[in-house]
């Protein structure tokens, strides 16, 4: 039985083939029939083409990753499409039943898709452009609607940005229903609405909810690039709406703007604002500096009160530093220990505290020149590009909506995508709208509508008082950008080694009142030779942004007459000499100054309403420019007249000698060296006049300022022409077990 089963018993086995016939090879059939295999090829392979044909075709697209162009429908502001779109599904997801007079449950966890959000996403093809107009206000429920609806419509009626505005939520409301119930006209609201709510959004797990967030905020970034994103309160949105943007916001380096609960009114000016300002929402600080007098807590209290109930909400609030005389008068001692800043610090225990107080420990009286390098010495800010301080008397009082009237200036002056150039020769913004020039005693007549240089201003009425430009540095309430702050500390450390190197050098005639304080002197003539100015404001009433109060004045330190002290008995010694001053001052102390305190802006007054022309900031060349003596003077003309003064100064205070012909000396951002001479000089420091200033790209380059650039719009960015309905039907699909990915990586 072993041999039968392991050796095979047939017969023909190990016999030679010869007997068999040879069979034919696969290959010399297939010759033998040619043309029906051929026929058979031809047709697999047409077959196989349709259906590639077909697979492409057919494929939903919302991006770019692939290469193509996005099929091309008709974008309306509104939003619809010209095609039949393949609507979403209605009623609960397969497989839910939700019972009737019950809440819906949450509990789907199925695919993404998108069933509107293509059709209006795809008419903008930005997926090389990261510098646009774009601006995207973002919304989760209709609360926030109600919120955010009315102040896109007022951003789009200023023409300034592309305004779009993408509803995310839960809701099972049509968007126009939305918009109707909100009292929004089409027509006259210019915003872009998207649909960016997955299909079975009000049966989404929060996990869903959240990665459909996440997916839309991935679409809208590849063919938008939006400069910033605008939301609602953290607490009145949706919490996993909050979480998701914030993180995909932080991915996409998007900045969010949080409107505070209850005050979109008082944010109405942000709508008047570009992109380019937008975006530098959060890149400045503010750093409040006060000199506080000795013996006279009262001033100095009533001001800290003013600070403390401004409206900082939605905000980035200051630091407070105090310098604080020699000898501290007990009620301003425990006012200070009790003093709880920022305002918000004291709603938790974590928060830390934004006080730095200085306390002076020299008693002997300083003079102008130790004053004024105490005072300055006191801030030097650490971006000079987004580090501004704030100078404030004690003798001041602010309006609580002074922080938005600084905030909204400096973000329209000085990091406009268009303002910027314009902003080179301004140094600041004041608070104050001085009665007097700045000698004290000359009335300063501020100009009128009929002093802009925009003929649509001249035609307005109803305007009292009108925003101007004038070179005079304010010492009561006025904020200095930190570029400028860093050129003023080179030029007053250059200023004080040229008058210490020449000996018995005649001290020069006083310009302002010996009642602001020394260091003004020295701003004036920085302000002079470069054209510097600050922009004073303008409002529609006899309201100010900030009053300074006659009582309780005290003069600056350094114009104090001493006290006599008594003359010892055996003592022959002449008095003390005093130290030479670089300034002349008058033998008697000047009188108080008699200012204009007029009342301040109140807190339920919104600042766009308050301020001339709507709210709207005039272009800087449109402004009204004064000299020092208040005289008026074209734009046009600032620059040659600070010219001349620089020159001047040169020979007189910086030792130079006359520039040759055809040549300057060359300036640098941040240093004032050009006006001054030390004998070390080189022919690097000189150019040719001919040769180009120093444009805003190297100034920005040297400080590390971003430019922002727009990109003009071009026959791509609207497409046009109808295409097929499955265009615009599910514009994304993703499994939701993949959604934490997606919501790192992107879709």
């Amino acid at each position: 039985m072993v041999t039968r089963t392991i050796f095979p018993t047939d017969e023909e086995l190990g016999k030679k083939d010869d007997d068999h016939k040879p069979t034919r090879s696969p290959t010399w059939s297939a010759l033998r029939n040619p043309l029906r295999w051929r026929r058979r090829r031809i047709l697999l392979a047409l077959v196989g083409l349709y259906l590639l044909y077909v697979f492409i075709h057919n494929i939903p697209d919302l991006g770019e990753e692939n290469g193509r162009r996005p099929p091309k429908i008709p974008l309306t502001k509104s939003g619809k499409s010209s095609s039949s779109d393949l609507g979403p599904p209605t009623g609960p997801p397969p497989g839910t039943k939700t019972p009737k007079d019950e809440e819906t449950s949450h509990t789907y966890s199925g695919r993404i898709r998108f069933y509107k959000l293509g059709a209006t996403l795809q008419g903008f093809y930005m997926g090389n452009r990261y510098t646009n107009r774009n601006v995207l206000f973002a919304v989760s429920n209709l609360k926030s609607a109600s919120v955010m609806l009315p102040l896109a419509c007022e951003m789009s009626k200023w023409n300034r940005n592309d305004v779009h505005l993408a509803f995310v939520g839960r809701e099972d409301i049509p968007l126009e229903d939305i918009l109707e119930i909100n009292g929004v006209d089409e027509k006259k609201c210019k915003v872009y609405w998207h649909d960016a709510r997955p299909d079975y959004s009000e049966y989404s797990t929060d996990f869903r909810a959240e990665a459909s967030v996440t997916a839309a905020m991935n679409h809208i970034h590849n063919y938008l690039h939006p400069q910033v994103a605008i939301i609602d309160d953290s607490v009145s949105e949706d919490a996993f709406f909050v979480r998701s943007i914030r993180a995909k916001a932080k991915v996409q380096d998007m900045p969010i703007i949080e409107i505070p609960k209850d005050g979109s009114e008082n944010f109405l000016w942000l709508g008047r604002l570009d992109a380019g300002s937008l975006r530098s929402w959060h890149r400045s600080t503010i750093d409040i500096l006060i000199q506080a007098p000795s013996q006279s807590s009262g001033s100095l209290i009533r001001l800290l009160r003013s600070i403390q109930t401004a409206d900082y909400r939605g905000l980035k609030p200051p630091r407070l530093i105090i310098e604080l005389p020699t000898r501290l008068d007990p009620p301003t001692q425990y006012y200070l220990e009790n003093l709880i800043w920022p305002p918000a610090a004291k709603d938790s225990p974590l928060a830390t505290s934004e006080i730095i107080l200085r306390h002076r420990i020299p008693n002997e009286q300083s003079s102008q020149e130790e004053s004024s390098i105490r005072f300055l010495e006191s801030f030097f800010p650490t971006s000079p590009a987004n580090s501004h301080v704030l100078l404030l008397s004690p003798q001041a009082e602010l309006s609580p909506l002074y922080y938005h009237y600084l905030k909204y200036n400096l973000l329209e002056y000085k990091y406009s995508t268009y303002g910027a150039e314009d902003a080179a020769d301004v140094m600041g913004l004041a608070l104050e709208l001085p009665s007097y020039l700045l000698d004290g005693t000359s009335s300063l007549k501020a100009p009128t509508l009929v002093d802009m240089h925009d003929s649509k201003y001249k035609a307005m009425t109803g305007v009292p008082s009108v925003p101007f430009v004038w070179q005079a540095p304010n010492s009561n309430a006025a904020l200095y950008f930190g570029d400028k702050w860093v050129e003023l500390h080179s030029f007053l450390s250059n200023r004080i080694s040229a008058e210490r190197r020449t000996p018995k050098r005649a001290p020069r005639a006083k310009l302002i009142s010996e009642t602001f304080p020394a260091w003004a002197e020295y701003m004036l003539e920085f302000m002079r030779t470069r054209g510097y100015g600050l922009i004073y404001p303008g409002t529609l009433s006899s309201e100010s942004l900030a009053k300074v109060h006659n009582e309780l004045y005290q003069l600056p330190e350094e114009f104090q007459v001493p006290l006599s002290e008594p003359k010892p008995k055996d003592s022959d010694a002449p008095p003390p000499k005093k130290p030479e001053q670089p300034f002349l001052t008058d033998e008697a102390p000047p009188p108080p100054p008699v200012n204009a305190e007029s009342p301040l802006v109140p807190f339920s007054r919104p600042l766009h309403a308050a301020l001339p022309f709507e709210g709207d900031l005039p272009e800087i060349p449109h402004l009204p420019h004064l000299l020092y003596s208040g005289e008026l003077i074209a734009p046009a003309n600032v620059t040659r007249e600070a010219d001349a003064f620089a020159a001047k100064f040169r020979e007189e205070i910086g030792g130079c000698a006359p520039v040759p012909k055809g040549q300057r000396r060359k300036v640098l951002p941040g240093s004032a060296r050009d006006l001054f001479c030390f004998g070390d000089e080189d022919e690097d420091d000189f150019e040719d006049e001919e040769q180009p200033l120093l444009g805003s790209e190297a100034t920005d380059a040297f400080w590390g300022r971003k430019p922002a650039v727009v990109e003009e719009e071009d026959a791509t960015s609207v497409v046009a022409p109808a295409a097929s309905a499955s265009a615009s039907a599910a514009a994304s699909e993703m499994p939701v077990s993949s959604a934490a990915a997606v919501m790192k990586e992107g879709v």
